[in-house]
């Protein structure tokens, strides 16, 4: 599925209507496309009445012609909270509603609102800004109040950004947004994206010629990209089929991080794994997953790799075909001399998280060094140190910032993690809709880190990796959500699921 910003939508309806297809087809078809989605809902649910919540846009005026379709098999109310639409077209589907009652008084609007069975949202669209008027606060205020009412949202829940996923405050929480066009990047980001409820997409005309001027498209990740792409294992397979991944990870004070990832890049079937790390970390990760081979390296005082592994890390690295680095594994000077050494040699693709970032979060232009392509895979606090920006300047605009990065450095991969996590490379980006916020917890990053390796390493191409590791890893949460709920769901609990997700792939 295609997601576009706001103005990129803009820019697409205005290419179509220079092509032939007027913004008054456009609007028939979006009205059209509505009416038969609310029909379904509707009759599923022995709903005879639907409530439309109009403004004064075009919002409202594809309402108007989805209100004229379902009267004939519904009764209709149609409440003009804004007054008489302001734009042409939708004036125009205004006038030409029939056998559908009109409400303009407040107060009648507000029984409606409190009596109906199945509201639609068509207030604001797209174009909103600013805060919702308290009179429209105060009927999505009785729309939310009631778990027996249900509510579907034109194109996008009004005060919903489709930019950034922001919300204005009164934002309606819906069962289902049904959108025209093509998707909006805001509703998949959060907080939005926990207002849309289910997503139906509605065809309204715009030209394939249309979206192929898009400067930098965005996709939402779906099972087809991992089915399409997840690697046949032939029967006559070995173990040097599957890659061999080397995991610079942990440190004394945090050997649990080199555990979850070495667990999961394993069950998501490389061939070998090795752990290089501090040598009680290698030894409890070897005792907890006998799968993995260890080595050993020097550490400093505090239990973190000495700069005088550089060499034997070079060695090893040279028959691995991923290296993962970062995963626990502290950060100090030490640290920065070491990977700064490493990048600019290692032949194969790198995996860089954690620390891994913070390493370099002072001289990234080491990665205009890098010989093979580096996934980096930051959470919005990491990636705002490599932008010098705050996290919070990263969640206003997560596309834009992972664009910015990816375009910075075209070797990379950017993984921004976060309750819609997106992959960006230079000149596109997908965004993820799996997985919950059960996996707010520490250890959750070290298992995704875990799990692009592993596919990295064995040798799926690194973009495709990343996007087939965010989706499952998502999948896989979810499972452990259902299994064991949000709030007691651990990061282990992810890895014991990957079994259950990985298994209907094969």
């Amino acid at each position: 599925m295609r997601l576009v910003t706001p103005l990129e939508m803009m820019k697409l309806e205005e290419q179509t209507n220079q092509s032939g297809i007027t913004y008054d087809t456009m609007m028939e078809n979006a009205g059209n496309g509505l009416a038969v989605h609310l029909a379904q809902f509707a009759l599923e649910r022995s709903i005879t009445e639907i409530l439309f919540l109009c403004g004064n846009g075009n919002n409202a005026g594809d309402c108007f012609v989805a209100a004229g379709r379902l009267s004939k098999q519904f009764t209709v109310k149609v409440c003009m909270v804004s007054g008489v639409p302001k734009t042409r077209t939708a004036y125009t589907k205004y006038r030409l509603m029939r056998n559908v009652t009109t409400l303009t008084d407040q107060n009648e609007i507000r029984e409606a609102v409190k009596n109906a069975a199945l509201v639609v949202d068509g207030i604001f669209g797209i174009g909103f800004r600013g805060e919702l008027s308290p009179f429209v606060q105060e009927l999505f205020g009785i729309v939310n109040s009631n778990p027996e009412q249900q509510c579907i949202a034109v194109d996008i829940p009004s005060g919903g950004s489709g930019l950034n996923g922001t919300i204005a405050k009164g934002t309606p929480r819906c069962n289902a947004t049904v959108t025209f066009g093509a998707a909006k990047t805001g509703q998949f980001l959060a907080p939005l994206s926990d207002y849309c409820g289910a997503i139906f997409l509605v065809e309204i005309g715009i030209p394939e010629e249309a979206f192929a001027q898009l400067s930098y498209p965005v996709f939402r990740i779906s099972d087809h990209h991992v089915r399409d792409n997840f690697p046949h294992r032939p029967v006559n397979a070995h173990k040097g089929m599957f890659g061999k991944l080397l995991s610079i990870t942990g440190s004394r004070n945090m050997p649990g991080a080199a555990m979850l990832s070495t667990q999961a890049a394993l069950r998501c079937g490389v061939g070998l794994s090795v752990i290089a790390s501090d040598p009680d970390v290698c030894r409890m990760t070897v005792q907890n997953t006998p799968e993995t081979m260890m080595y050993p390296l020097p550490v400093d005082a505090a239990g973190t790799i000495s700069p005088q592994a550089v060499n034997p890390l070079l060695e090893e690295a040279k028959s691995a075909s991923c290296v993962l680095i970062g995963c626990g594994l502290g950060l100090n000077d030490g640290i920065r001399k070491l990977i700064a050494a490493l990048i600019p040699q290692i032949t194969c693709p790198i995996v860089l998280d954690a620390d891994g970032l913070n390493a370099i979060a002072g001289s990234i232009d080491i990665l205009h060094k890098a010989k093979a392509k580096v996934i980096l895979t930051p959470h919005p606090g990491e990636m705002g140190r490599l932008l010098r920006c705050s996290a919070e300047e990263v969640q206003k605009d997560r596309i834009g910032a992972a664009k910015r990065l990816a375009s910075r450095f075209p070797n990379t991969i950017i993984v921004l993690k976060g309750a819609g996590t997106i992959v960006a490379v230079a000149d596109h980006a997908y965004v993820n809709t799996t997985g919950n916020s059960g996996m707010s917890k520490g250890g959750s990053g070290d298992v995704l880190a875990g799990m692009i390796a592993s596919f990295t390493a064995q040798h799926i191409d690194p973009e495709i990796a990343s996007r087939i590791g965010v989706y499952v890893h998502g999948l896989a949460g979810d499972c452990a959500a259902a299994e064991y709920s949000h709030r007691c769901m651990l990061p282990s609990d992810i890895i014991r699921q990957l079994p259950l997700v990985l298994g209907e792939y094969e």
